[in-house]
């Protein structure tokens, strides 16, 4: 069993100053049952608390569905909080931004992650629409969060931001370097226009090498609106199913660590799997949520949930303890 008070002292760390304590103390407990039920079912977080904590079942999965519908529980505030511990002493950042979707629940969200070293990406922040209310939303959606990022990150951090080719549009290219700052390494499709200024373009696809040899197009231009970008990496070696066509206005990137970059993208589909799959994972997929601000608070579950299972995993290895048990 964890140690609910090693638990409720994280999150107090985290949240303590700006939330009161009785709200701090249900989130512990709510992530406590989230842990020990591994499931994000409500009446299993309040199963798993029931264990955890000698409560009577009942009363627990009550106490978890009121922090749900909590108004005063704004993820979008506790991000300002949340961000800089997730990024720590870090100075420099390689985060992965894509859309999942709950089709049941007609919900789509947002999610940026931070890439880690132990293969799944950390969630940083995330926001949860209506996806039949999207349409032509999409862009102005990622805008928010990626803004929410830049807002919230301790100054001087070095951000490179990685997607797949659904963010490959020359906008958002703009966005990420001249508005906010960031890098990026973001794939786009293999119709789009390429070429050097002053030369005729030629869909990407025509760059690739016979071998499988990544080229690396430096200085290029893309689109027929000819949007400057510093890289453009093309490959497509034996054993990938299609093609990479990666941009990035980053100067520093071998063509070798710009395919390791982006390839690392996975670990947030593998986060969304751990968050989402019933088998594998928490659930979230088979649980009916209606209302969006609902989901992104149990989404702060999982999030607080899965870093703290890693960060208290850490400290008892680094000890030679297999958890923080009692």
């Amino acid at each position: 069993m964890f140690n609910h008070e090693l638990i409720l002292n994280h999150i107090d760390d985290i949240f303590g100053q700006d939330m009161h304590a009785k709200r701090v103390l249900s989130l512990a407990n709510a992530t406590l049952g989230v842990i020990e039920s591994g499931s994000l079912a409500i009446h299993a977080i309040g199963s798993g608390l029931s264990l955890a904590n000698g409560l009577e079942r009942k009363h627990a999965v009550k106490q978890v569905d009121r922090l749900l519908t909590n108004t005063k529980l704004n993820v979008w505030s506790l991000f300002d909080d949340w961000v800089p511990y997730v990024v720590g002493e870090r100075t420099e950042i390689v985060v992965s931004m894509d859309w999942t979707e709950f089709d049941a629940d007609d919900h789509s969200t947002l999610v940026i992650s931070l890439q880690t070293n132990h293969g799944r990406s950390t969630p940083l922040l995330w926001k949860t629409h209506r996806k039949s209310l999207l349409k032509g939303q999409r862009n102005a959606h990622e805008k928010e969060l990626l803004t929410k990022l830049k807002q919230t990150l301790p100054e001087g951090i070095f951000v490179t931001v990685v997607a797949d080719r659904g963010f490959g549009y020359m906008e958002l290219f703009e966005r990420l370097e001249q508005e906010l700052g960031f890098a990026y390494l973001i794939r786009f499709k293999g119709n789009v226009l390429v070429g050097y200024p002053g030369v005729e373009q030629v869909p990407a696809r025509d760059w690739l090498t016979p071998t499988g040899r990544t080229r690396t197009l430096k200085a290029v231009e893309l689109t027929g609106q000819r949007q400057p970008v510093e890289r453009v990496y093309c490959c497509h070696k034996s054993g990938m199913k299609d093609a990479w066509f990666l941009a990035s206005n980053r100067t520093d990137l071998s063509a070798a660590k710009a395919l390791q970059l982006y390839g690392q993208r996975w670990g947030i589909e593998t986060s969304f799997r751990d968050i989402k799959d019933y088998k594998f994972g928490m659930g979230m997929g088979d649980v009916h949520i209606s209302n969006p601000v609902r989901r992104d608070r149990l989404f702060l579950f999982s999030a607080l949930a899965i870093v703290l299972l890693t960060l208290l995993g850490k400290a008892g290895d680094s000890v030679g303890l297999n958890s923080c048990s009692e």
